[in-house]
């Protein structure tokens, strides 16, 4: 066999599974996310065995993830947050403070462990975007204060996986209070840049105009993107803390500077979206360790789904915009309680360090699956209804 066939084998299954994968997704009503991921299980060592997690086939799947976590940094809508003024990030601060309350109490009532509560708190972006764009409630109030709220809360959660890390590598040592310090350093290092490159699209704006055109032949706003995740990747590296914090930051700098980044945003979706991010999900399954999973940790994964959703669930209610209605409030708390990247990563993290089992592991990928099928669903039951009650109200109020 020549020696460049298992590779090319690798990547066409990869991409067939990318094709194929959508489409089944939307015939079987699930998030396409999670049936990647079960594509991979049936081709990976669990099950068929036709699907390797070789060299190659894992360097794709790492730059998905990284890709993943730039474009959820893009996604962050700070012009809505500059038109709104600094009052609209309280309601989701208080969420993500609410969450975080809940999640400590879980904790030390069920008694879990720094990876598990992690996951309990875990929210991101990826997932409730889609959800939000298949129903497309992406441009309306509700949606709005969900990707807000994503947007922070993702942040602070991997903040929280960095310290988690820093705190199992030196605990309270002189080598901890260093790399903290190179985190504030790199933080202020992304202030800076940020402050930089503002001015320099402020004054030389021609000069910027490529990166958002629709037509470049070069793609020279795609390449500069990759650049920039790249850069704070390499930065995050140096710094001694986790990749996916530097290319969330690096897709922070490019929401912040392009005011008009559709454009870009787009051409690096259809990039990652189309190869990068798809090999990523199948890859989650081909590591996903089947045989590992007993009574004892599928009941494990139950506890914590519901813990999971309680935890979003609680603060949605409590703490909402003005107008909101229960509806809204549960619809809210739901696509908040599907954060499937961020959960595989963390259980992928705590496996790397050590502090969990590779029974817990799967535990935590099935946790992942459970909530990304669950709650998207009750999402699209609940949403819809809560939407027809706000646009009657504002009828009735019009009359």
């Amino acid at each position: 066999m020549p020696h460049g066939e298992p590779v090319l084998q690798s990547l066409l299954i990869l991409l067939a599974v990318a094709v194929l994968g959508p489409v089944a997704a939307i015939r079987l009503r699930i998030p396409t996310a999670v049936l990647l991921i079960l594509a991979g299980i049936v081709l990976g060592p669990a099950g068929f065995g036709v699907l390797q997690d070789t060299a190659m086939v894992g360097f794709l799947a790492h730059f998905g993830f990284l890709v993943l976590m730039f474009m959820a940094g893009m996604e962050i809508d700070f012009d809505s947050i500059r038109s709104a003024g600094l009052r609209s990030l309280l309601r989701p601060l208080l969420v993500i403070v609410g969450v975080a309350v809940c999640t400590t109490l879980a904790a030390r009532l069920l008694r879990l462990g720094s990876v598990s509560a992690l996951v309990v708190s875990a929210i991101s972006v990826g997932l409730p975007l889609a959800t939000l764009k298949e129903t497309g409630h992406a441009g309306q109030r509700l949606g709005r204060h969900i990707m807000l709220t994503a947007s922070i809360g993702e942040f602070f959660v991997i903040l929280a996986v960095t310290g988690v890390e820093l705190a199992h590598h030196g605990g309270l040592s002189l080598h901890t209070a260093v790399r903290i310090g190179k985190i504030v350093v790199l933080l202020f290092v992304c202030a800076l840049v940020i402050r930089f490159v503002r001015a320099l699209v402020w004054w030389f704006p021609e000069r910027f105009h490529r990166l958002i055109q629709h037509h470049d032949v070069a793609e020279l706003g795609v390449r500069v993107g990759l650049l920039i995740m790249l850069t704070f990747v390499a930065i995050s590296a140096l710094a001694g803390v986790e990749p996916i914090l530097g290319a969330f930051l690096g897709g922070m700098l490019v929401a912040i500077v392009l005011r008009q980044k559709e454009v870009l945003e787009g051409k690096i979706a259809a990039l990652g979206n189309g190869l990068f991010i798809p090999i990523f999900f199948v890859v989650v399954g081909v590591r996903f360790d089947a045989s590992a999973l007993d009574r004892s940790a599928v009941l494990q994964a139950a506890v914590l789904v519901g813990t999971a959703g309680l935890c979003k669930l609680v603060p949605a209610l409590l703490i909402a915009p003005v107008g909101f209605g229960l509806r809204e409030r549960l619809a809210t708390g739901c696509l908040l309680s599907a954060p499937l990247t961020l959960v595989v990563a963390i259980a992928a993290i705590g496996r790397t360090l050590d502090l969990i089992s590779a029974s817990t592991q799967a535990s935590l990928v099935l946790v992942g699956i459970m909530l990304s099928i669950a709650f998207p669903v009750l999402f699209k039951l609940l949403a819809p209804s809560a939407l027809r009650g706000t646009a009657a109200e504002r009828h009735a109020a019009g009359t």
